[in-house]
């Protein structure tokens, strides 16, 4: 039987069956062990055989739980096990759902602030549900980035790992310095890819301004990055051009000589003032400057 309990108590065989028999309690192989008696009963009756003999002289004792009694105390005494690893998966489940951490690696690890605001855009952000994150936008944004070669987005557990490997020959010349305009003019286009535009199209700008600065924002949380990018200025300049008479063909000539200052002339005019010798051909021009950074 797995329901018997072994009991020992000190007594002698006839006081302990002459209780036990009063109380109709039926007992099983039973054994006289110098001053003890012992005998099996079944875990029903354990209580009230222990309450007939609770004087404190009969000594009485389990000498072996029965079967089910066992199986009953080792379960009790993993309960605490058995509940802390169903609070561990739980947790585990639970924090799985989640991202807590987001982790750049690689080469390009120097673009960080740009990937996570793409990371961000995306759908995913530390300690929210990783849930609606649209990888394969997220994935083409950041290839996107100058000089990225490869990406790999993974989430391992909690922790969402960004893989972005780069040119090594530009990685090692990232600048980390901003945009800054080295002439006066007028914005006519300005593209940050990394970084900010702090000014727009149309500001009238300085030598020495900044263009892009070298900061994102992650919501309204500035963030150091890197500035990469390109913005295009409308200037003006004035050249002089001698020749030794006014005609047609030197006032062509004067205006072929404004090439020199730039590539994509956008606007030209001229006055003429005598000198000796000749004339001198005073040109009045505007073009377009452009300016980058981090970019090939």
């Amino acid at each position: 039987m797995t329901d018997v309990t072994k009991v020992s108590v000190t007594a002698t065989a006839e006081t302990a069956v002459k209780k036990l028999k009063k109380a109709e309690i039926g007992i099983y192989d039973c054994k006289k062990d110098g001053a003890k008696f012992t005998f099996f009963v079944k875990d029903k009756h354990l209580k009230k055989v222990f309450a007939i003999f609770s004087n404190p002289c009969y000594n009485i004792k389990v000498a072996k739980e029965s079967r089910r009694g066992r199986l009953l105390k080792s379960v009790i005494n993993r309960v605490g096990l058995i509940v802390g690893a169903l609070a561990f998966i739980a947790i585990a489940a639970f924090s799985n759902a989640f991202v807590l951490k987001i982790e750049v690696d690689g080469s390009g690890s120097y673009l960080s602030p740009e990937i996570k605001r793409i990371v961000y855009e995306s759908g995913a952000k530390e300690f929210k549900l990783f849930k609606g994150f649209d990888t394969p936008a997220a994935t083409g944004k950041i290839l996107a980035l100058p000089q990225v070669t490869f990406c790999n987005i993974e989430k391992k557990g909690s922790i969402l790992r960004v893989d972005v490997q780069v040119d090594e020959e530009h990685s090692a010349k990232a600048v980390r310095t901003p945009l800054v305009s080295d002439r006066d003019g007028v914005v006519k286009n300005i593209v940050a890819i990394c970084g900010t535009a702090v000014v727009s199209i149309g500001a009238q700008v300085k030598k020495g301004d900044t263009l892009i600065s070298a900061v994102t924002y992650a919501g309204e949380q500035e963030v150091e990055s890197i500035a990469v990018g390109y913005a295009e200025l409308e200037c003006r300049e004035k050249c002089e051009y001698f020749a030794p008479q006014e005609s047609d063909e030197n006032l062509r000539l004067a205006y072929s000589s404004v090439q020199l200052y730039a590539d994509e002339i956008l606007t030209r005019s001229h006055t003429v003032k005598s000198t000796e010798g000749g004339v001198i051909y005073v040109i009045d021009f505007t073009y377009l400057h452009k300016l980058s950074i981090n970019i090939k």
